[in-house]
């Protein structure tokens, strides 16, 4: 059985946040290791000054980055969040439970296909045409539709 084009653009649709995910996750990695090089380094400084005058030695200005990304993080993650509801709340439409476990799996939680088959009870194969059925499955279901 081969993909359709309608249920390709099913599967771009439920994949649009994959790439945002990643962009968080990056920006948390970068975090961890800014985060443990100020710790080691920083003296007690008075955070709200360096914040508003954004002044100071480099790891002064090392934290001010620090907390521009994690903001920059806390918002993005929001819409993170946000994006992710509005897919699963498409997927819950679905009748089938092994269509929603897959898709959700899948497109919200972001599991690889063998992290899948641990969760069901199918071989690969079986997985791969599940996972297709589900996707003619949610292309009536999806906002704006799909021509």
């Amino acid at each position: 059985m081969t993909v359709t084009e309608r249920e390709e653009k099913a599967k771009d649709w439920l994949n649009r946040n994959f790439g945002f995910a990643m962009e968080c996750d990056a920006i948390q990695s970068r975090l961890d290791r800014m985060q443990s090089d100020i710790e080691k380094c920083v003296k007690p400084i008075r955070l709200k000054e360096v914040q508003e005058q954004h002044v100071g030695n480099s790891q002064e200005d090392k934290l001010a980055t620090w907390i521009d990304m994690a903001a920059e993080l806390e918002k993005k993650r929001y819409l993170l969040l946000a994006r992710d509801n509005e897919t699963i709340k498409v997927i819950e439409k679905l009748d089938s439970h092994i269509y929603k476990t897959i898709l959700i799996e899948r497109y919200v939680n972001r599991r690889t296909w063998k992290q899948i088959e641990k969760l069901i009870p199918y071989e690969r194969s079986q997985t791969y045409l599940l996972h297709l059925q589900a996707l003619s499955a949610i292309i009536p279901f999806i906002p704006g539709g799909i021509v």
